[in-house]
């Protein structure tokens, strides 16, 4: 593969008590295997009280919109990142290989998948509403930084199939299959077919 590896970085150590809370409901979300994100456990797995929880999330969806807008947030680094890399190599569709590159550290890297917001987002579906937003920013941006937007459309459906299968634990790709799949679409991407 011609692109620049990207790394999966270390979680931030965060010493601010909001952060701290934010970190352990994603690790509860993903322990839950799809059942609801109890406030006892992420207050436990914080190390604060129930009420410490409390004031800094008035109520668990405000603690489920933090957290969905965390994890939006560090796609958002993530893909910028590795943007930075893509585009110094002068290839063709810069913006969604960085994209590609992003999500292969991120679905590829063995973490289980934090199935607790399937049962969030089933109880309060309006939490979908900023992945929604993000999901039309991308796609507005991949479409005109791309020098074969429907290459890269392709390429951004095949990703969220990826994730669905991650999601819902029923992909048949073990992650060095997965990997070499992404590494073959940022490939076909740097090197598009003539038209």
């Amino acid at each position: 593969m011609t692109e620049t590896t990207i790394k999966a970085s270390e979680p931030k150590k965060r010493s601010n008590a909001r952060e701290r809370i934010i970190d352990a409901a994603i690790s509860v979300a993903q322990s839950e295997c799809g059942g609801k994100i109890s406030l006892d456990a992420v207050a436990e797995s914080a190390g604060v009280s129930k009420g410490g929880l409390l004031y800094h999330f008035a109520s668990k969806s405000a603690l489920l919109q933090a957290m969905i807008a965390r994890h939006v947030d560090t796609l958002d680094e993530a893909i910028e990142a590795a943007h930075a890399q893509t585009s110094r190599d002068k290839r063709p569709n810069a913006m969604m290989r960085a994209y590609l590159l992003a999500f292969r550290v991120k679905l590829c890297s063995g973490k289980k998948p934090a199935q607790g917001f399937l049962t969030a987002i089933a109880e309060e579906p309006a939490l979908l509403d900023p992945v929604r937003a993000h999901h039309a920013r991308l796609i507005a941006e991949i479409e005109t930084k791309s020098d074969d937007p429907e290459l890269a459309i392709m390429a951004f459906l095949a990703v969220e199939g990826i994730w669905n299968l991650r999601l819902f634990e029923t992909s048949p790709f073990n992650e060095t299959q997965l990997t070499s799949h992404f590494d073959s679409l940022i490939d076909l991407l740097a090197d598009p077919p003539r038209h």
